[in-house]
């Protein structure tokens, strides 16, 4: 439960909505990983599923599975050629036991570490989806819910969320998710928990009682492509760079020494070969510790928008420029 609660302390503000607006809005963060093996979440809220129902119910009816529409509506159509290869199947709703908030996943895209789902969150039973407090905006399903993505495999998933539509009558989400486990072919689940008031020690707890989840395969045909490299910076080596279009993988060894303060550190960027920059969102890192010692050797960012992975010549981070051509 504390790391639920590291989680949530991201974007549930202590003293204000302001602080809420300030996390939420598409703000790359880095979140320290505990003292083990594991990923670092970017920054994020989240929900989650708990037990699988015999509920079984296709998802994404409205738009009739097609995903590529939905893409488009939110990059437009050129972005959206660029992620067609990306996208997988459609989903299938495991469980839905929260009775105030209706949830559609809307489009699913992927590689092989990583994911771009569309979350779409309806209003039932008079449940309020925005609301002015002291003349700000609230988005109240950021606060009354945890929702991340994780598949089968072993490890932990760093899972960012960005808001991509909001009025009275639909929250559209945009939810990332990076992990350092090769996820494609596998089944991976979105899930959202409702969340209860805190306990005695501050944290969190999830109402398991009320739950959604959907499930896909990350199953596409769009093909990674990897740049061998050889980069010393201060302290942190890079060994190589994978580019989808929805993603950038970088592998090494104590990455974390020039990701802790990524956003920090001025722009970060993705530099096409026409000089286009397109703006990295969300930054995950493995973390290991040995004895005293510990690193990343895996970094996974995020594109804000779909690229064509072959236009992609650098990636910058603050003042760390990589040159994969």
């Amino acid at each position: 439960m504390k790391k639920l609660n590291d989680l949530y302390s991201q974007i549930t503000p202590k003293t204000s909505p302001e602080e809420l607006s300030a996390r939420i809005m598409n703000t790359p963060e880095l979140k320290k990983s505990p003292k083990r093996k594991g990923f670092r979440p970017a920054l994020a809220l989240s929900a989650a599923a708990i037990a699988v129902s015999s509920l079984v119910v296709t998802a994404g009816a409205v738009n009739g599975w097609d995903y590529g529409a939905v893409f488009e509506s939110i990059f437009g159509e050129e972005k959206t050629e660029n992620i067609i290869e990306n996208i997988v199947p459609e989903a299938t709703v495991l469980q839905d036991t929260i009775d105030n908030m209706n949830f559609e996943i809307s489009a699913v895209a992927a590689d092989k570490h990583s994911v771009l789902a569309v979350i779409d969150i309806y209003s039932e039973n008079g449940y309020k989806l925005i609301e002015k407090v002291n003349g700000n905006t609230v988005i109240n399903p950021l606060l009354d819910l945890f929702i991340d993505i994780n598949s089968n495999t072993t490890g932990a998933y760093g899972t960012g969320i960005h808001i991509l539509e909001e009025s009275e009558e639909k929250v559209r989400l945009g939810i990332r998710m990076g992990t350092e486990d090769m996820i494609k072919d596998e089944k991976v689940t979105v899930n959202a928990y409702l969340l209860k008031d805190k306990d005695e020690n501050g944290d969190f707890k999830l109402n398991k009682a009320y739950s959604w989840s959907a499930e896909f395969t990350v199953d596409y045909t769009a093909e990674e492509i990897r740049y061998e490299k050889n980069i010393f910076l201060s302290e942190a080596e890079i060994n190589a760079v994978e580019v989808s279009s929805i993603s950038a993988c970088i592998e090494g060894k104590n990455l974390n020494s020039f990701t802790d303060n990524f956003w920090k550190n001025g722009e970060v960027y993705a530099q096409l070969d026409n000089g286009e920059k397109i703006s990295i969102t969300d930054i995950t890192g493995s973390s290991y510790t040995e004895g005293d010692k510990t690193g990343s050797t895996l970094v996974i960012t995020g594109f804000a928008e779909p690229i064509n992975p072959e236009d992609i010549a650098a990636l910058v981070i603050g003042d760390t420029i990589i040159e994969l051509k």
